[in-house]
Formats: structure tokens, C-alpha cells, sequence
């Protein structure tokens, strides 16, 4: 019998089978739908959640709030036996930083509702904790909210422990669709995976990371409200709007391509 070692899954609980385990192997691929704001920070307030040797440009910021489906060729038996693993909504924010002269979209802020999508963003460098997420959804036979359309309303927000976190409003304000999303279509992606060693004997993971994707994107433009509210244990104020925000509903295909070490967090 052939000897399996535990590099050869993603998470545990560990058995021979593998069928227990929380993250099956990938690659994960991920549909989106939902809706988003781009808009400026305060630089100086950004400073306060972009760690060193991270820079923050000019105070891009890029946020948004998503329905999810992800699926893995190795996890095909999720999809009749196990759909509700599959599926979950995501908020988040990027921020656009430059990093040894190349100009990156730094994610500091992540938040899911389901703990296998957690536990999977946190294995690359999401920076991902648990939520109450709801969004809009359209339907293909639901009169009004049946497809993007001029004049159509749609929001979303983020709560967790008993506060409302963010909330994104936007208004779609043309018929036609673009192809691309600020800061996430523009740059490769900065994420902070970071483990600490906890007790003596045990290796803290230090890691800035380069995650690159590629991107399919439809998305309707408009515009947006975007209301940051935060909690104690959520530190979003940093992200509050100083210019109009844009807002979009879009749909997009996500494929990771590589993702790789390229530095480590100095802090700040």
C-alpha cells in the first residue's frame, strides 16, 4: 500500500481517504457577482492598516461585497453531495501600494461566512475573518431584478459581532457593461501570510506574497454610496471615502495563476 503523507492535503481533519478533510486540494476556481465602490482614502488613515515595507500611492481604494462559487476539480463530489461548501459571501477591501518600485493592490481586510472558505483564504494570505454578508442577488425570472439594467438598485453589507461593519449602496446608471475593475483588473495582488509561532519550538510563517489571477469581468457602472461604520474588533475607519465613490455591479471569473513569496511584513 502506498504510503499518504499529510503533504498531500490542504487541511486536516486527516484520514486516508481524504474526503474529511475542511479545504479539499485545488485549483480553486471562483465566481463572483455583486457589487462594489472605487473611490479615494485619506493616505495618511491608509498608513494605519498598509504595513511596512508597503506603501500607500495615492489612496486607492477598491471595495467589494460578493456572492461566491468556488469549485475544484479535485472536490467534484462537493457539487451533488456537499453543494453548501461550495458556496458563501465575501466583503473586502484593496488598497493600491507600490512595493519595490512595482505598483500592486493590497488586500487588508477580508471577511466570509463559511468556515471552509476561511480556513482556505487564510492558507494563502487572506486576511479573511468570519461574517454576516448579504447582497443583492438578481434572478433571470424575477421582474426588476432579473439583469443589470439602468436605474437598478442593488447593495450589500458586512456585519460582524453586532455591528454593521461597511454597507455598499450603488445605483447602475448605463445599459452597457466594461471589462474590467480598478485595482483588481490593474495589479496583481499583495497578501499578508502570517502564522505565528505561538509557543517556543514552534516557526512563525512570515510571508508577503504575490497573488496573480487571471480576471473575466463584465461589469455595469454607477454610482455608489459606501458607509463605513466599524466595531472594536474591526478597525474599517481607515477606508472612509474622501472623494465620491464609482460603483459597479459586475460578474467575474477568477483563476488563480501562481502565487509566490516575494518579501516579508517589517510591520509598522
Amino acid at each position: 500500500m502506498s504510503s499518504i503523507s499529510p503533504e498531500s492535503f490542504w487541511s486536516s481533519p486527516f484520514t486516508r481517504s481524504g474526503r474529511s478533510v475542511l479545504v479539499p486540494r485545488g485549483p480553486w476556481i471562483y465566481a463572483l457577482s455583486g457589487v462594489a465602490a472605487h473611490y479615494r482614502a485619506d493616505p495618511k488613515a491608509l498608513e494605519g492598516v498598509v504595513p511596512k515595507p508597503l506603501r500607500v500611492v495615492d489612496g486607492d481604494v477598491f471595495t467589494y461585497i460578493v456572492e461566491v462559487i468556488a469549485i475544484s476539480p479535485n472536490a467534484q463530489h462537493l457539487i451533488d453531495e456537499a453543494p453548501d461548501q461550495l458556496y458563501y459571501n465575501e466583503g473586502a477591501f484593496f488598497v493600491e501600494v507600490e512595493y519595490q518600485g512595482k505598483v500592486y493592490s493590497y488586500c487588508p481586510f477580508m471577511w466570509v461566512d463559511t468556515d471552509i472558505s476561511l480556513l482556505r483564504g487564510l492558507l494563502a494570505g487572506w486576511p479573511k475573518k468570519l461574517a454576516s454578508i448579504a447582497v443583492t442577488r438578481l434572478h433571470p425570472m424575477l421582474p426588476g431584478l432579473d439583469k443589470p439594467r439602468r436605474g437598478l438598485r442593488l447593495g450589500g453589507y458586512v456585519a460582524r459581532s453586532g455591528s454593521t461593519l461597511y454597507r455598499v449602496k450603488i445605483l447602475i446608471e448605463g445599459d452597457e457593461h466594461i471589462k474590467s475593475l480598478p485595482l483588481l483588473s490593474e495589479h496583481s495582488i499583495l497578501l499578508p501570510r502570517y502564522f505565528a509561532g505561538i509557543a517556543p519550538g514552534m516557526t512563525t510563517v512570515n510571508e508577503l506574497v504575490e497573488f496573480v489571477a487571471d480576471l473575466v469581468v463584465e461589469a455595469w457602472q454607477g454610482a455608489a454610496e459606501v458607509t463605513i461604520t466599524g466595531s472594536a474588533i474591526d478597525e474599517v475607519d481607515a477606508f472612509k471615502p474622501i472623494t465620491s465613490p464609482k460603483g459597479y455591479y459586475f460578474n467575474a471569473l477568477l483563476k488563480p495563476r501562481s502565487i509566490r513569496v516575494v518579501g516579508k511584513l517589517e510591520g509598522f
